[in-house]
């Protein structure tokens, strides 16, 4: 079970990570410091939950477009049927992360205000 919780913080972890991909090195830096705390505050809350989803498939529209090629005095003539996007209601079985949303606020929060400190500003430039 402590694998799994540890497994779900490094993955939360790496979100973040992703997630700040243009900010500085120095604001990553300051949210690294302030991820521990977050994620104890608000730990990986991972909720199963059905959503509905779409999904595109093409089917026959029942109209054929057709082309009538001639060599000599031979006509042959070629169809193809039209088709049309039609879009499938389905369900999925999702899970999220219920503090991630949270946990985001207190790490963007605890990091802007290491900035200000330390750069006087709050994206650490």
């Amino acid at each position: 079970m402590k694998d799994l919780n540890c497994q779900k913080n490094l993955v939360a972890l790496l979100v973040l990570v992703l997630q700040v991909g243009c900010a500085t090195q120095e604001y990553r830096n300051a949210q690294n410091e302030c991820s521990y705390e977050a994620f104890r505050q608000y730990p990986v809350n991972n909720v199963s939950s059905m959503v509905n989803m779409t999904r595109s498939i093409q089917v026959p529209s029942g109209q054929t477009n057709c082309q009538t090629y001639y060599i000599g005095n031979m006509a042959q003539t070629s169809c193809t049927q039209v088709m049309r996007t039609e879009l499938i209601p389905y369900q999925q079985m999702v899970v999220r992360d219920t503090n991630s949303s949270p946990r985001q606020a207190v790490i963007d929060s605890c990091a802007q205000n290491i900035c200000y400190r330390k750069f006087g500003n709050g994206e650490c430039k």
